[in-house]
């Protein structure tokens, strides 16, 4: 499981590559963090190069939790 954290005030839209499908793709609005719901949860999608690419220009966080606990 990835927790998917948005560090900016305005939302942010990801693309997001699913592993049972190798040619599904998913897009996901994370809201700014004034919405105080700015972390998402991802079960079983694969990195992107979008997401990597926000992560290196700082807008996201990107942390690895086990399957078993959920953001505490």
């Amino acid at each position: 499981m990835i927790e998917i954290k948005n560090k900016q005030k305005s939302p942010i839209q990801l693309l997001v590559k699913s592993r049972r499908k190798p040619r599904s793709f998913t897009t996901l609005n994370v809201p700014g963090r004034g919405a105080q719901k700015n972390i998402i949860y991802i079960e079983d999608e694969l990195h992107t190069e979008y997401i990597d690419r926000l992560e290196r220009d700082g807008l996201i966080t990107t942390k690895y939790v086990p399957n078993n606990v959920k953001g505490e």
